[in-house]
């Protein structure tokens, strides 16, 4: 019974073929929504969470490493570095900007770095360095394509002319992609504003200190290099890298995640209806060869199992062609907004893929299945 079901659709190519286009098309849609949702979140997430240091050091209050500030004194890089298990510590500087070029103006965030902070992968080109005296910065590779920059460019930040030296990966976010400079270029760039701030509010202190990473020796515990830190440093809070990125997460979690969740739930409910409804036509276009079988001896509960058989071949045979198409749906936009990078061939995108088409496949084959058992052997040789 089930090799003649099997036999059965490869004797249809052309609307076996159809249908599994149908399949395909619904399918990738719904991935690609899923993937945007996933996309965001770990976008977001990936930058702070694979941050080089054992701690990170935020302003009390504020776990947030992009999507909140958080400004240190200068004598917080001491007070960390005098605690007992401290290996290291190295400060990071965090400054947003608008980068405006060629009529499009995306909001970003300039992170300078002194021993550690810079990204470690590029699509192209590398860290900011020594260029002949040029300011260089090192660009969020997605950031770079959506304005049209590449290497070896010149960029406007924060009023300053700078040279592109490599475009970065794993560093972009939908709300806060970033650049970086060195802390040298930083304090070239914002001195001026320092000063400013400084002379128009003497009491005032800017701080170029958002972040410090910290470094434990060898061997020493974690939690408790924490708490001493936590006693000796009040003005900071401290965290995990993984914590961190985790709460930046969280955060687009809180302030996206409602809508996208809901777009994704109802993106998979009609997908799922519609291959229910596309599946059951199928069944229906071919219950009187079904129904022959029936009349030959076939038991309905073989039939049963015949007709979800041959909805598992068409779900499994169009996922392939789902995560082609979702692909290529991704592409698209990427192309629109790189920034919105859709994760389509994400483990848990295609999980839920499959098991959306195993269970709408089934279900579409089934629902005749009752009609089936009851027509008489008769009326199908009628027909």
């Amino acid at each position: 019974m089930l090799n003649w079901a099997f036999r059965q659709w490869l004797f249809q190519p052309a609307r076996l073929l159809l249908t599994m286009v149908v399949f395909a098309g619904v399918l990738a849609l719904a991935m690609l929504f899923d993937g945007i949702r996933i996309g965001l979140v770990e976008d977001i997430r990936e930058f702070p969470a694979s941050l080089q240091a054992d701690l990170v050091a935020l302003k009390t209050g504020n776990n947030y490493f992009a999507m909140g500030p958080s400004s240190l004194p200068l004598s917080s890089l001491m007070d960390v570095g005098g605690v007992d298990g401290v290996a290291g510590v190295a400060p990071l500087a965090m400054a947003p900007f608008i980068l405006a070029n060629d009529g499009i103006r995306t909001p970003s965030m300039l992170v300078a770095y002194d021993t550690v902070g810079k990204p470690e992968n590029f699509v192209s080109g590398g860290a900011p360095g020594a260029s002949g005296g040029e300011m260089e910065v090192a660009m969020d590779s997605r950031l770079a394509y959506l304005n049209g920059l590449e290497t070896g460019d010149r960029v406007e930040i924060l009023g300053s002319e700078l040279t592109i030296s490599g475009l970065s990966l794993g560093t972009s976010s939908a709300f806060t992609p970033y650049s970086f400079v060195t802390y040298e270029s930083f304090i070239k760039i914002v001195g001026e504003m320092a000063m400013a701030r400084q002379a128009a509010s003497p009491a005032e202190e800017m701080s170029l200190i958002s972040v410090l990473l910290i470094d434990l020796e060898e061997g020493a515990d974690i939690e408790k290099v924490r708490a001493d830190l936590e006693a000796a440093v009040s003005e900071a809070d401290f965290f995990t890298p993984s914590e961190i990125g985790d709460a930046d997460a969280n955060f687009a979690n809180r302030l996206m995640g409602p809508v996208l969740i809901l777009l994704s739930a109802m993106t998979w409910i009609i997908t799922l209806l519609t291959m229910v409804v596309l599946r059951h036509g199928e069944v229906q276009a071919n219950l009187q060869q079904f129904g022959i079988q029936k009349a030959l001896g076939a038991r309905p509960l073989m039939l049963g199992v015949a007709l979800a058989f041959g909805g598992v071949l068409i779900a499994i045979s169009a996922l392939p062609l789902a995560l082609v198409f979702a692909r290529g749906l991704a592409w698209v936009m990427g192309e629109w907004n790189p920034l919105y990078g859709s994760r389509v061939w994400d483990l848990a995108v295609i999980g839920r893929a499959f098991l959306i088409s195993l269970v709408a496949a089934i279900a579409g084959s089934i629902l005749v299945w009752r009609k089936l058992a009851r027509i008489e052997p008769t009326v199908v040789f009628k027909r």
